[in-house]
C-alpha cells in the first residue's frame, strides 16, 4: 500500500517528485503574479488619467458604478467586475478601477508563467525560465502600461492568458471556449483567437469549444437590462435586436478598419513594427527565433501561434486610431511559449530579461504621482455658472467630466452634454430623459439647441482636453 511505502523506495521518490512538481505548478505562477502586482501597485495611477491611451477610463468607471453601458461593444463583464472593485473602501473610485487592471494583469502574468511551465516540462531550469517568461511579459511596456490605468485591455489579457493556458495545455475545450468568450466580451479583437483554437482543438472537441464560447458570451445578454438603468452612460439601444447587434458588433468602429492613406502607409507599418519589437528589448525576439529552432514547441503549434500573432499585427496596422498599437498586446501572450523555449537556452541567466525590462521601463511607465486630469475637470465644473449646460467637444472631455460629475457628484446642478454624441438619435433621447427641461433635441442641430436652451440656462463650451470654459452664452432672461 502507498501509505506504508518506505521513503527510500523508488515508488515513493516518484510520488514525492510528482507532489513537488504539482506544488510548484501552483506556487510559481502565484509568485510571478504577486511580483507583478507589487510593481504595478507601486507605479499605478492614483486617480483618473489620460496617460497610456487611458482616455476611456472615465466613461468605463462611470458606466460600471451607475450600471450603464460604455461604448460598443458595451463591455458588460468589465462593468460587472468593476462594481465589485468599486466597493473597496480605499482610494478614489478611479484608483479602485486602476487596481482592477493591476489585478487582471497580474492574473495574466500568473497564467503566462503556468503556460511556460507546461511548455518546458522536463527541461533544465524549468522553474526559473518560466518565472522569467511570465515577468518578461508583465514588464513589457504594452501590458505594464495597461495594468496601471482604468481600461479594458488588462482584463482582456487575463482572459486570453487563461484561454491559452487551457488550449496549449490540452485541457477541456469547454474551458478554452469559456475564457475565449469572456475575452470577446472584454474586447472584440479576441475573435482573432478563434482560428487558433480550431486549429489546436481536435474536430471532435469543436462542439465543446463552441459551447464554452457561447457560455462565455452570455454577459452580452445583460445589456438590455443595463439599458433600463438611470445611468448617464448608455450607448445605443440594446432593447431591440437590431440595437443590441449594433452595440455588440461594434459597428460604430467598422470605418476605422481600413488601409492607411498611401502617404502614411510606411510610417504606420514602422510604428506598429517598432512598438512590437521594443516589447522584449530587441534581444527577446532573437530568443523567440531561438525558441522556434529548439522545437520545444511542436511545429504545428509554433506555426499556429506565429500566424495568430501576425493576425494581431495586421489588425494593429489596419485599425486607424491613435491607440491602435495597444491591440498588439495579445501577440505578446501568443509568443510567450516561444520566448520560454528561447530563454531555456539561458538557464538561470534568463532572469536578466525581465530585470532589464523592469529597470528600463520603470521611470517611463511610473504614474504614481500622475495628477493631470482632476485639476482640469474640477476647475471646469466648479467655475461653471449655476444650472448651466456644458457642451464638450469629444470623448476625452466628456468621459472625464462624466466621472467627476456623476461618480464623485461634483456640481450635480450642471448638465454635461457632448456635441459629437448629439449626432445619435439614441443619445438625444437619453438626454431628454435625463434632463426633461432641455429642448431642441429632435434633430442634430447644435445651434438650435444653444438658442432654445439659452433661454433658461447658461450654455457653456468646454475647450478640448478640458483646457477651459470657452464662454457661456445666454439670453438676458436666463442671466
Amino acid at each position: 500500500m502507498v501509505g506504508n511505502l518506505d521513503q527510500g523506495s523508488p515508488v515513493y521518490a516518484v510520488k514525492h517528485e510528482e507532489g513537488v512538481s504539482k506544488t510548484i505548478s501552483y506556487l510559481l505562477p502565484a509568485a510571478a503574479g504577486i511580483v507583478a502586482l507589487l510593481v504595478y501597485g507601486i507605479t499605478m495611477a492614483p486617480d483618473l488619467t489620460w496617460s497610456h491611451f487611458g482616455g476611456d477610463g472615465g466613461e468605463l468607471i462611470t458606466a460600471s458604478v451607475t450600471s450603464g453601458i460604455p461604448h460598443p461593444p458595451g463591455y458588460p463583464t468589465y462593468v460587472l467586475l468593476g462594481k465589485l472593485f468599486a466597493l473597496i473602501p480605499a482610494g478614489t473610485v478611479a484608483w479602485r478601477f486602476n487596481l482592477m487592471s493591476a489585478v487582471a494583469a497580474a492574473i495574466a502574468t500568473a497564467f503566462v508563467t503556468a503556460t511556460a511551465l507546461n511548455t518546458l516540462e522536463g527541461k533544465r531550469h524549468r522553474e526559473i525560465v518560466s518565472l522569467a517568461t511570465g515577468l518578461a511579459v508583465a514588464f513589457a511596456p504594452l501590458l505594464w502600461s495597461q495594468a496601471i490605468i482604468a481600461e479594458v485591455y488588462a482584463l482582456n489579457s487575463a482572459f486570453l492568458a487563461i484561454f491559452l493556458w487551457s488550449l496549449l495545455g490540452q485541457r477541456s475545450p469547454l474551458i478554452s471556449g469559456l475564457f475565449l468568450g469572456l475575452a470577446v466580451t472584454s474586447h472584440l479583437s479576441s475573435l482573432l483567437m478563434l482560428p487558433l483554437a480550431m486549429l489546436l482543438v481536435p474536430r471532435r472537441g469543436w462542439k465543446y469549444l463552441l459551447g464554452g464560447l457561447l457560455i462565455g458570451l452570455t454577459p452580452l445578454l445583460i445589456l438590455p437590462l443595463l439599458a433600463a438603468s438611470n445611468s448617464p452612460v448608455k450607448w445605443g439601444d440594446p432593447t431591440t435586436l437590431s440595437g443590441w447587434w449594433w452595440l455588440v458588433s461594434g459597428r460604430l468602429y467598422y470605418a476605422n478598419l481600413r488601409l492607411p492613406e498611401p502617404a502614411d502607409a510606411w510610417a504606420k507599418l514602422w510604428s506598429v513594427s517598432t512598438v512590437l519589437i521594443r516589447q522584449f528589448l530587441y534581444a527577446g525576439w532573437v530568443l523567440i527565433v531561438l525558441g522556434i529552432s529548439t522545437r520545444i514547441v511542436d511545429r504545428r503549434t509554433t506555426l499556429a501561434l506565429a500566424l495568430s500573432a501576425l493576425l494581431y499585427l495586421v489588425y494593429g496596422y489596419l485599425y486607424q486610431t491613435d491607440d491602435a498599437v495597444i491591440h498588439l498586446l495579445p501577440a505578446l501572450l501568443l509568443l510567450s511559449p516561444l520566448l520560454a523555449a528561447g530563454l531555456a537556452r539561458l538557464g538561470s541567466w534568463s532572469l536578466l530579461l525581465p530585470l532589464g525590462l523592469l529597470l528600463i521601463n520603470f521611470q517611463g511607465l511610473n504614474l504614481h504621482k500622475e495628477n493631470t486630469v482632476r485639476p482640469l475637470a474640477t476647475n471646469i465644473l466648479t467655475t461653471a455658472p449655476q444650472n448651466s449646460v456644458l457642451l464638450t467637444p469629444g470623448d476625452q472631455s466628456i468621459f472625464a467630466l462624466w466621472y467627476y460629475h456623476h461618480v464623485e457628484e461634483i456640481r450635480p446642478d450642471l448638465a454635461v452634454i457632448d456635441t459629437n454624441l448629439l449626432a445619435f438619435d439614441w443619445y438625444r433621447r437619453h438626454i431628454s430623459e435625463q434632463y426633461p427641461d432641455l429642448t431642441a433635441l429632435d434633430l442634430d442641430d447644435i445651434e438650435a439647441f444653444r438658442a432654445e436652451n439659452g433661454r433658461t440656462r447658461f450654455v457653456c463650451d468646454v475647450a478640448p482636453a478640458l483646457g477651459r470654459l470657452i464662454g457661456c452664452t445666454a439670453t438676458p432672461s436666463s442671466a
